[in-house]
């Protein structure tokens, strides 16, 4: 509860400040107090349900909006917290390590390929750039004609809206970092 309290607290500071407007001004639109909006931007009051859904209508904006960790500050990620999905049977398992969000424009994944595993992916839409880093072992990256061998600490940059398949060549654990960068 303490770090959603010190989320909000941030959010709404934020989004209030961005837009030029005073307590009074979000007390108004909002129909929450201004004393009450004062100590949850301090980070001392827990709100309610229906209080964080009152300041989300009277903004105009999403509630879980108000309730993310603001990106501005230190964020630690953990691939052993992440939630995976596993695909040749269970050979290929993907972590997302960092989620998707409009303003990085980019999400950040752990792949994990045991030997002679492979994942073969459909187009992205348009605009999509893949970044794939080798941390350990090997992989041939496959794009439209493009075929390329990368090997431990090599980086590999490609339009992703095309089909493309990943396979482990390698006689032990591959481990990749993928980037996906929508523009």
């Amino acid at each position: 509860m303490e770090q959603m309290s010190r989320n909000l607290a941030f959010q709404l500071k934020k989004i209030r400040q961005q837009r030029h407007l005073s307590l009074d001004d979000v007390a108004k639109t909002t129909g929450v107090s201004k004393a009450q909006l004062a100590q949850i931007e301090k980070g001392e009051a827990n709100p309610t349900v229906s209080t964080i859904w009152k300041i989300a209508a009277g903004l105009r904006i999403s509630f879980s909006s108000l309730l993310q960790a603001p990106t501005a500050h230190f964020m630690k990620y953990s691939s052993k917290d992440a939630p995976h999905v596993d695909e040749d049977d269970g050979r290929y398992r993907v972590y997302s390590i960092i989620p998707y969000n409009p303003e990085r424009g980019w999400e950040l994944y752990k792949i994990e390929m045991e030997p002679g595993a492979i994942s073969r992916s459909e187009a992205h839409t348009e605009g999509v750039e893949e970044t794939i880093t080798v941390i350990q072992g090997q992989a041939v990256i496959s794009a439209g004609e493009m075929h390329e061998l990368l090997e431990e600490g090599d980086t590999l940059v490609f339009s992703g809206h095309q089909p493309h398949e990943y396979k482990n060549t390698s006689e032990k654990l591959t481990i990749l970092h993928l980037i996906l960068q929508y523009k």
